[in-house]
């Protein structure tokens, strides 16, 4: 039996969201660790390897040892799961790594009244107002590739590994 007009609509419709996710997971494995050969003995003994993980550049700042080096919201840091990262913005006054995983980082801020326009992946904003005391409350996805906002702050994810991501804040 053929599926009518809207079975076939939704199938391409789920197909269109289902693909591109698949590769992107696909492309975007978790990097092997180098493996370094030693010099092997002069005895008949078998080579000794040792396991070398890959770490972030020396240019980018991590986000535990100086959580205040995002303050002008100008950085490259690399962050793990649970870093907050200080801002100096009015309202906004820091981003939280909630998540690592595979390609991507979920990252949450809590901010002072007022609209915020949040890009991202899974993105959410929501506002509470009590006696005209507002506060927001935010969350959104990055992957690699696609960069994000939150309010005036762009996001970008340059790279993730299984226990870090560099992540790019810029002035928008």
């Amino acid at each position: 039996m053929r599926p009518g007009p809207y079975a076939s609509r939704l199938i391409g419709r789920a197909c269109l969201v289902v693909m591109p996710m698949a590769l992107l997971l696909a492309a975007c494995g978790t990097p092997q660790p180098q493996v370094r050969r030693e010099p092997a003995a002069t005895d008949a003994a078998a080579p000794a390897t040792v396991a070398v993980t890959p770490s972030p550049a020396p240019s980018v700042v991590t986000a535990a040892a100086d959580p205040r080096a995002c303050l002008d919201a100008d950085c490259e840091v690399a962050v793990r799961p649970g870093d907050r990262l200080r801002l100096d913005r009015k309202g906004l006054d820091e981003i939280e790594v909630v998540a690592l995983g595979p390609g991507g980082v979920r990252l949450r801020f809590e901010a002072g009244g007022g609209a915020y326009r949040v890009e991202g992946d899974n993105a959410g904003v929501s506002q509470e107002c009590v006696n005209g005391r507002c506060h927001t409350d935010g969350a959104l996805t990055l992957a690699l590739g696609r960069p994000g906002r939150i309010g005036d702050i762009g996001l970008r994810l340059t790279s993730v590994s299984p226990d870090h991501a560099v992540l790019v804040l810029s002035p928008a």
